[in-house]
C-alpha cells in the first residue's frame, strides 16, 4: 500500500473512531408539543432529520394536546424542553413556577375566524354560537379578539362555548351546533374546502404574541445549559430545513398530520414557511400582550415582561455565529 492511500485509510479510520462515540454518548430527553398542526413542523422536522441527535439529545418526542398538562409536565421535569403557545408559561409563571420562554417560533396567532357560509358579513355574527377547544384557551383568545375587531362585546354579543380540538369544532359546524371559530393551517384548508368561509385570516389582526414558543423552566437552563443550548440549535435548524427542503417537510407533515390532500399539505407548508422565525428571539412587547390578559390576577399587576424570557441562549449562539452558518 502507497503513502497516499494509508493516509486516505488513516484519516477515514480516525473519522470514524470521532463519530461513533458521539453518537455512543447521546444525551435522553423527553420534549413535548402541545399541538398537531403545521404550527408543530419545525420540532417534527428537528426530530425526523436527525437534528436533535446532531446535536447530540436522544430525544423522546411526545404530543400532550393539553396546555395545563403540557406545562405541568415540564414543571415536574417530567419534560425539560416544549412546545406549546407561550402564554401558559407565563401564566404557571405569574403563579410562582420557574418557567421561561426561550424561543418565540411564530410570534403572531395562528388562527383564522372561520363561519359557516350562512354568515356574509361581521354584522351576521350578532347572537351566533362559537366554539373554543376551552375557555381560557388560546382559541377562545383569538375569537374574543375577532368579535371586538368587527365591533361585538364577546360576553353580550353572541355564545361562546367549549368545544374541543379542532376537529371537534368543524364536526360541530358541520352539525349547526356553532356558526364558528378559530382554526389554524393546515386545518384551515380542510375547513374552506368543506364549504366554510374565512371571514378574517390571522394576519389581519396586527397581533404579537407567543403562539408557538420553545419554553423550559430556569433551573433545568441552570443544570443543563449545554442540553437546552443543542436543543434550541436543533429546532433553529429545523426553520432552516423547512426553507431549504421542502418535500421532505411535506413529507414530514403528512406523517404527523396523518393527511395525505395534498393541497392541504401545501397551504399547511406555506404557512409554515413563511411565519417562522430563523432568529426567533421572543419580544417583551410579546410578553406584555399575555400579561394584559391576565390583568385580572394581582400578580401580573407588578410583573416585569423581562421575567418571563431568556434571552442568554440566543445571543450565545449569536456570538458562535451559529445562525451565519445555516445561510
Amino acid at each position: 500500500m502507497n503513502g497516499k492511500k494509508q493516509i486516505v485509510l488513516l484519516t477515514l479510520v480516525l473519522s470514524l473512531l470521532w463519530v461513533a462515540p458521539s453518537y455512543g454518548q447521546l444525551t435522553k430527553l423527553r420534549a413535548a408539543y402541545s399541538a398537531e398542526s403545521s404550527w408543530s413542523l419545525a420540532t417534527w422536522v428537528a426530530h425526523d432529520a436527525g437534528l436533535y441527535r446532531k446535536y447530540g439529545l436522544d430525544v423522546d418526542l411526545v404530543l400532550i394536546r393539553s396546555a395545563s398538562t403540557i406545562t405541568s409536565a415540564l414543571i415536574a421535569g417530567e419534560a425539560p424542553m416544549i412546545q406549546l403557545g407561550g402564554n401558559g408559561t407565563i401564566q404557571a409563571a405569574l403563579q410562582g413556577a420557574d418557567t421561561v420562554n426561550i424561543l418565540t417560533l411564530v410570534p403572531l396567532i395562528p388562527q383564522s375566524l372561520v363561519v359557516t357560509p350562512d354568515i356574509k358579513s361581521a354584522a351576521d355574527l350578532k347572537g351566533k354560537r362559537f366554539g373554543v377547544s376551552r375557555f381560557g384557551a388560546l382559541s377562545d383568545l383569538v375569537i374574543r379578539r375577532y368579535l371586538r375587531k368587527f365591533g361585538l362585546d364577546p360576553a353580550k354579543d353572541v355564545t361562546i362555548v367549549q368545544i374541543g380540538g379542532i376537529p371537534e369544532l368543524v364536526t360541530a359546524m358541520k352539525a349547526g351546533a356553532i356558526s364558528g371559530g378559530s382554526i389554524s393551517p393546515p386545518a384551515l384548508t380542510v375547513a374552506k374546502k368543506a364549504g366554510f368561509k374565512e371571514l378574517a385570516d390571522f394576519e389581519s389582526l396586527d397581533y404579537k404574541y407567543p403562539a408557538v414558543a420553545i419554553a423550559s423552566t430556569k433551573s433545568f437552563i441552570a443544570r443543563q445549559r449545554a442540553v437546552a443550548l443543542n436543543f434550541i440549535r436543533a429546532e433553529i435548524e429545523g426553520v432552516h430545513t423547512i426553507r431549504t427542503q421542502k418535500n421532505f417537510a411535506i413529507n414530514v407533515l403528512k406523517k404527523y398530520m396523518r393527511i395525505n390532500d395534498a393541497d392541504v399539505l401545501e397551504d399547511g407548508y406555506r404557512y409554515a414557511a413563511k411565519f417562522f422565525q430563523l432568529r426567533p428571539y421572543p419580544t417583551l412587547d410579546e410578553v406584555r400582550a399575555v400579561l394584559d390578559e391576565y390583568k385580572s390576577l394581582p400578580q401580573a399587576a407588578n410583573a416585569k415582561p423581562e421575567q418571563f424570557i431568556d434571552l442568554s441562549l440566543l445571543q450565545e449562539l449569536e456570538k458562535e455565529k451559529f445562525f451565519d452558518r445555516l445561510k
